[in-house]
C-alpha cells in the first residue's frame, strides 16, 4: 500500500491545526450546552414533522436515520492513519452530528411549508430541457457557469437559494436585501472561509455554485473528510462512491434538485419575451448523472476537460484550505492524497465513458486549453450547442479578465504530498488523450 507523507506544514504555509486541549475542552462543553438548548427548542416539532413525512415523504435535503447512525458509528470506530482522531475530536464530531439531528424537524417543516403553500403550482411548473454543467472539480466550469447564468433565458438557483431551499423564504430574503448591502453578505461569507480557500474559489452567495456541495452542507457529508481517507472515499467523492450512497444520489439528490429547480423557475417567472426559462445548474455530481438523464431525457449536459494532474493539484490545495471544521484544523495532507488520487482516477474514467457513449442525452464537451486560448470561440461553440445561438450574446466577454493565479498561501506540488504525477498521468493515458483531442 502506498504511504503518503504526513508533513502538514511547510515553511511559509498558514498554520491550521487542532486547538489546544484546554480551550478545545471548553468549546466541547459549550457545544454540548448548545445541543441541549436546540434539542429542547425543537423537541415539540417532531410530531408535526413526522406528520409531514407521512403526507409528503422524507424531505430530501435532510439526513436520514441510517445516515446518522453510520456517521456516528464512524466517528467512534474509524481508525485513520496518523495523525488519527483524538477522543475529544470524536466527541466534537459526534456533537456536530447530533446537533444537526435536532434541527431536522425545523428544516423539514420549512420544506413542508413550501409543499403546503405552493405544492400544486410547483407540480405544474415543468423543468424542460435543463442545462446542466456536469464537470470535474477545478476544471474551469465555475467561470463558464458565471457567463451562462447571466443569460436571461436561464434561471439558476444561487448559493443562498440552494442552502435555504424554501420558496416562502426567498421573498423575505429579497426584502431584507434592500436593507442589507451585498457587501455585508460578501464580507460575512469571507469571514467564514479561510484565505487560502477564498484564493481558489470565488464563492458568491448571489450566484450559482457547486450544487452537490450545497447539498452536502445540508446533509452530513461535509463531516466525512474529518473522519479519514476511507470515509472520505465513501461519502465525499462524486463518482464511484460507496454503494450505500445509491439512494443519496439517485433519489435524495435528484429529488432536491428537481424541487429546487421548480422553485427557482416559479420564483424567477418568465423571461422578457414571456417565455418560460430553462433551469441551469452546475456541479460535479457524476454519480447522479444517469438518474438525472432518466428524469430529464431532454436535458443538455456540458463538461469542461482539463488535464487531470493539474486539476488534482489544484483540488488538493483547495480542499486543504476548506474550513470543514476550524476547531479540528485542516484535513491532513496524507488523508487528502490517499483519497483523492484514486477518486480522480475513478472520476475521469467514468466521465469519459459517460460523455462518449453512443446512447444518452445531449452532451457537449469543451476543453480547458481552448477556453484559455480562445474564449470567444469556445463560448461561441457552447452557445451554438447548448442554446442554439449562432451569435454570441453581448453579456459574454470575448477576452479573459485579469486574474491573480499566483502567490497562493498554499500551493503544494503533487510530489510534496506523495503523489507521482507521471505515474498518475500514465494511469489516465486514454483520458489525457481525450483531453487533448480535437472536439467533434
Amino acid at each position: 500500500m502506498h504511504v503518503y507523507p504526513q508533513t502538514d506544514r511547510l515553511p511559509g504555509e498558514p498554520l491550521r491545526v487542532r486547538r489546544a486541549t484546554a480551550p478545545f475542552a471548553l468549546g466541547l462543553l459549550a457545544r454540548g450546552m448548545l445541543l441541549a438548548l436546540t434539542g429542547a427548542l425543537t423537541a415539540g416539532l417532531w410530531p408535526l414533522f413526522l406528520l409531514g413525512v407521512a403526507v409528503w415523504g422524507w424531505p430530501p435535503h435532510q439526513p436520514r436515520p441510517m445516515d446518522v447512525r453510520r456517521v456516528l458509528r464512524a466517528a467512534w470506530t474509524e481508525r485513520p492513519p496518523p495523525p488519527g482522531i483524538p477522543p475529544l475530536s470524536r466527541a466534537w464530531l459526534s456533537l456536530r452530528v447530533l446537533q444537526r439531528v435536532t434541527l431536522i424537524p425545523a428544516h423539514g417543516l420549512a420544506w413542508f411549508l413550501d409543499e403546503l403553500l405552493y405544492g400544486r403550482r410547483l407540480n405544474a411548473t415543468p423543468i424542460v430541457a435543463p442545462l446542466i454543467v456536469l464537470s470535474a472539480a477545478r476544471s474551469g466550469s465555475t467561470q463558464i457557469s458565471r457567463y451562462l447564468e447571466q443569460d436571461p433565458r436561464l434561471a439558476a438557483p444561487s448559493m443562498m437559494m440552494s442552502l435555504a431551499p424554501y420558496l416562502w423564504v426567498w421573498p423575505i430574503a429579497a426584502a431584507l436585501g434592500r436593507l442589507i448591502s451585498p457587501g455585508v453578505v460578501h464580507g460575512l461569507l469571507r469571514r467564514l472561509t479561510t484565505e487560502e480557500f477564498h484564493q481558489r474559489h470565488e464563492g458568491d452567495p448571489f450566484l450559482t455554485d457547486t450544487l452537490e456541495i450545497m447539498f452536502y452542507n445540508l446533509r452530513l457529508h461535509m463531516i466525512a473528510p474529518m473522519l479519514g481517507p476511507s470515509v472520505m472515499a465513501e461519502d465525499f467523492v462524486v463518482a464511484a462512491s460507496a454503494p450505500h450512497n445509491r439512494r443519496f444520489w439517485e433519489e435524495d439528490f435528484v429529488g432536491y434538485l428537481d424541487r429546487l429547480g421548480r422553485k427557482t423557475l416559479l420564483f424567477s417567472g418568465p423571461d422578457a419575451r414571456g417565455q418560460s426559462r430553462r433551469l441551469f445548474v452546475k456541479g460535479h455530481f457524476l454519480d447522479a448523472a444517469d438518474a438525472l438523464a432518466r428524469r430529464y431525457p431532454d436535458a443538455h449536459f456540458l463538461t469542461v476537460l482539463r488535464e487531470p494532474a493539474s486539476r488534482l493539484r489544484s483540488m488538493l490545495n483547495h480542499l486543504h484550505g476548506n474550513p470543514f471544521d476550524e476547531s479540528l484544523g485542516a484535513v491532513p495532507w496524507s488523508w487528502l492524497a490517499a483519497c483523492l488520487e484514486d477518486a480522480e482516477i475513478n472520476y475521469c474514467r467514468l466521465e469519459q465513458r459517460w460523455f462518449t457513449r453512443a446512447d444518452g442525452p445531449a452532451r457537449t464537451v469543451v476543453r480547458f486549453t481552448d477556453y484559455v486560448a480562445d474564449l470567444e470561440g469556445t463560448m461561441g461553440a457552447v452557445y451554438r450547442s447548448c442554446m442554439g445561438d449562432d451569435i454570441l450574446p453581448a453579456h459574454v466577454p470575448i477576452e479573459h479578465a485579469p486574474r491573480d493565479r499566483k502567490n497562493y498561501a498554499v500551493d503544494r506540488t503533487l510530489q510534496q504530498v506523495g503523489i507521482d504525477p507521471d505515474a498518475f498521468t500514465h494511469r489516465l493515458h486514454d483520458y489525457c488523450a481525450w483531453c487533448r483531442s480535437t472536439p467533434q
